[in-house]
């Protein structure tokens, strides 16, 4: 499976992403919407050819600050989450600078 691009684990009712998560250097198109993941494993910034992630309708409060270096990274989706970090606004236009700025920043000031 670590030669895996898409992967597709909505409506799942899902609470956690395992870390292993990391393993699949090649996936491009992460969906795992509709779900009720809380946290995302850290090792979800190790996924270097992500172009595509959406984790829209989940019960995230936080976003990795490590999702900035997913420098492929085009599309994204992470509406009907409560976020917390990056703040919820931020993220609504599924603009990528914005949220990657915001991460960023709040890196720096950890």
């Amino acid at each position: 499976m670590v030669s895996l691009r898409e992967l597709d684990i909505s409506h799942n009712v899902l609470k956690e992403m395992p870390d292993s998560i990391g393993e699949l250097k090649f996936l491009v198109h992460l969906i795992a919407n509709n779900n009720e993941i809380s946290r995302l494993p850290r090792s979800i910034t190790s996924l270097r050819s992500l172009q595509h992630l959406d984790l829209s309708e989940n019960r995230l409060r936080y976003l990795p600050a490590g999702l900035r270096h997913l420098y492929l990274l085009k599309d994204i989706n992470f509406d009907g989450n409560s976020l917390f970090e990056p703040l919820q606004d931020i993220c609504k236009g599924k603009q990528l600078h914005p949220i990657l700025c915001y991460l960023e920043s709040a890196d720096r000031r950890d």
